[in-house]
């Protein structure tokens, strides 16, 4: 009895406390600066943090995977399709980007995807799909997926504080669906970089057909 208890704890602890730690992670930096893009970065090692705590002190482990093509070839398709439509999308509604350039490409291109793909399906989708099991939603998506899809959706809800509701709103019903996308292929493959260079795709594109296309 004394170890389920503790496998209870253990589950508890490593799924809901980096849920509630994730979400709203960025609202009390948003006292320390006015900066999108300091915030940007500030929330990022947030999640870090996060990342960091449960792999070295509680010794949460979950599956990387290799930067290889070998690896990595289950992941051509997703990039190919999901990047291509982000792109699409893009065109269609472009926006000017007021961040400083270089930090914001940098930020997008180098540092959003592998930080939100270690918290968001590294350690909680793994940690969900661990308590809560089961084939999912129709046999094919699994419980803990769609519930990190969710988290990660919900998470960009820091964003009103330098755009609308309706845009925000908006992006956190994208984020859900691609937290889908990547959760999906990350359990098929096993794969961290897949997810994050899918990430990256889709996050550079954000800012660089803006740049292209706006004048």
């Amino acid at each position: 009895m004394s170890s389920q208890i503790t496998r209870l704890q253990q589950s508890l602890r490593d799924v809901l406390l980096p849920v509630l730690l994730a979400i709203p992670g960025g609202l009390p930096l948003l006292a320390l600066t006015k900066s999108v893009v300091v915030l940007a970065y500030l929330s990022h090692a947030w999640f870090l943090a996060i990342v960091a705590f449960w792999v070295f002190v509680f010794r949460q482990r979950f599956p990387v995977g290799r930067l290889s093509w070998r690896s990595l070839h289950g992941w051509l398709g997703p990039w190919i399709i999901v990047g291509g439509l982000n792109l699409l999308i893009d065109l269609q509604g472009a926006d000017a980007v007021h961040h400083a350039v270089l930090a914001w490409l940098i930020f997008e291109g180098v540092v959003v995807g592998p930080v939100e793909e270690l918290l968001f399906r590294g350690l909680i989708q793994t940690s969900l799909n661990r308590v809560m099991g089961g084939a999912g939603l129709f046999g094919r998506i699994r419980w803990g997926t769609i519930v990190a899809a969710l988290t990660f959706g919900f998470a960009h809800l820091v964003n009103v504080s330098h755009q609308s509701l309706g845009a925000t709103l908006q992006q956190v019903a994208f984020a859900t669906l691609i937290g889908l996308v990547l959760g999906h292929y990350y359990d098929r493959t096993q794969n961290l970089w897949g997810a994050a260079i899918l990430h990256n795709i889709i996050d550079v594109t954000n800012v660089v057909v803006p740049l292209l296309m706006v004048r």
